[in-house]
C-alpha cells in the first residue's frame, strides 16, 4: 500500500512538472547552485560530484551488486542475495520506463557547466533512484549505525550532485529518491529481506 502511494507521488510530481507547477522552485534552485559555484572550494565539490556521477552509473551499480551478491552467496545467505538483486535491478527497469513516459528535457538552460555528463530525459533522476535502491538495500541488509549513516550520506550526496552538476532539476532528484524508496518497499513485500547477521546460513557441505 505504501509503495503504491509513493509511486503515485512520483507520477504526481511528474505531471506537475509537465505543467510547470514546480518551475519557479526548480529554476531558483539551479540559479542558487550556479551562484555557489563561484565560492571558494566549489571546485572540490565539482570533483566530488563528477566522482559520484561515475559510481552512480548503472554499470557501476551492477558491479557493486554482483560483488555483494557473490559475497552473500558464498556466505550462505541466498535470500539476502536475491532480495539485493531484485531491489536494485527493479529500479534499473522502472526508471527508464518513467523517463520515457514523461519525456522531460534536462535543465541545460540553467545548468552549469557539464551538460556532456548526462543524456536522455531528465525525470526522474536515475542516479537518485538507483542510489536510494542500492544504498537503501545495503542499509537494510547490514543494519548497524555506521553502515546506515554511510548509506544515507551516499544517497543524499548522489542526489545533490545531480543538481550541482546542473543535469537535473531538484524535483527530478526528489522524485528519484521517492521512486527508489517505493521500489524498496515493494521488493520487501515480494521477498521479505533478512539482515545479514540474522538470516540462517545455508550449509553447502551437506
Amino acid at each position: 500500500m505504501m509503495a503504491s502511494a509513493l509511486f503515485g507521488v512520483v507520477l504526481l510530481i511528474g505531471l506537475s512538472q509537465r505543467f510547470s507547477l514546480f518551475a519557479p522552485v526548480d529554476q531558483l534552485g539551479l540559479r542558487i547552485v550556479g551562484k555557489l559555484h563561484g565560492l571558494p572550494g566549489a571546485g572540490l565539490l565539482t570533483w566530488l560530484a563528477v566522482w559520484l556521477d561515475r559510481i552512480g552509473e548503472s554499470g557501476a551499480r551492477l558491479f557493486l551488486v554482483l560483488a555483494l551478491g557473490l559475497f552473500l552467496a558464498r556466505a550462505g545467505r541466498p535470500r539476502a542475495m536475491i532480495w539485493l538483486v531484485v531491489a536494485v535491478g527493479g529500479v534499473s527497469l522502472i526508471n527508464p520506463a518513467l523517463k520515457e513516459l514523461f519525456a522531460a528535457p534536462r535543465p541545460f538552460a540553467f545548468a552549469l557547466p557539464l551538460p556532456h555528463m548526462a543524456s536522455g530525459y531528465s525525470f526522474p533522476s536515475g542516479h537518485a533512484a538507483g542510489g536510494m535502491a542500492l544504498y537503501g538495500a545495503i542499509a537494510v541488509l547490514w543494519p548497524n549505525r555506521t553502515t546506515q549513516l554511510a548509506c544515507a550520506t551516499m544517497i543524499l550526496a548522489m542526489g545533490a550532485s545531480r543538481c550541482w552538476l546542473g543535469v537535473h532539476w531538484p524535483t527530478d532528484v526528489l522524485a528519484g529518491w521517492i521512486e527508489g524508496l517505493a521500489w524498496l518497499l515493494a521488493a520487501s513485500v515480494l521477498i521479505a529481506p533478512r539482515p545479514f547477521l540474522t538470516e540462517p546460513s545455508v550449509d553447502r557441505t551437506e
